[in-house]
C-alpha cells in the first residue's frame, strides 16, 4: 500500500534515493567490516581488500544473474536475452564506477586520509547523487 506524501514531505523519488543509498551503505559497511583482519593477525591490508572486493564482485554478477532470470519462462528465453541484460548491466555498473570513481578523485585527500594507518575509511554519502 502506497502513502500518500504532502508537498512539503520529500519526494517519492527522494524516499527511494535515501532507500538505495542505504542499502548501499549496508553491504559498504559489510565490505568494510570484512577487511578488517581479525584479532592477532596482521594481513597484507591491499590483499585482504583485493580479496573482499573480488568476493564483492561475485555477489553482485550472482544475485543480479538472478534477478534477471526471475523474468524469464525459461533457460532458453533467458539465453536469448543474454546480450540485452549484459549490456544493461554493464552500463549500469559502468555509469556508477565512473561516479564514484570521479568523486573519489575529487575527495581523495578526505576519503583517503587515515591511510597512513591502514584503518579503512567508511565515509558515508552525501546522497546527493544523480543516479
Amino acid at each position: 500500500m502506497s502513502q500518500k506524501i504532502n508537498a512539503t514531505d520529500i519526494t517519492e523519488e527522494e524516499a527511494l534515493n535515501a532507500v538505495f543509498f542505504e542499502r548501499a551503505d549496508e553491504f559498504i559497511k559489510q565490505a568494510n567490516d570484512f577487511c578488517r583482519p581479525p584479532k592477532g593477525e596482521k594481513p597484507d591490508p591491499a590483499e585482504l581488500r583485493g580479496q573482499v572486493s573480488a568476493a564483492m564482485l561475485f555477489a553482485s554478477a550472482r544475485f543480479n544473474t538472478w534477478v534477471a532470470a526471475n523474468n524469464f519462462k525459461d533457460g532458453n528465453e533467458m539465453r536469448a536475452a543474454k546480450d540485452q541484460v549484459m549490456s544493461y548491466l554493464v552500463q549500469q555498473f559502468q555509469m556508477m564506477l565512473e561516479d564514484n570513481f570521479d568523486e573519489y578523485c575529487e575527495q581523495f585527500e578526505n576519503y583517503l586520509r587515515f591511510r597512513k594507518n591502514e584503518d579503512f575509511h567508511a565515509h558515508k554519502h552525501d546522497h546527493d547523487h544523480d543516479h
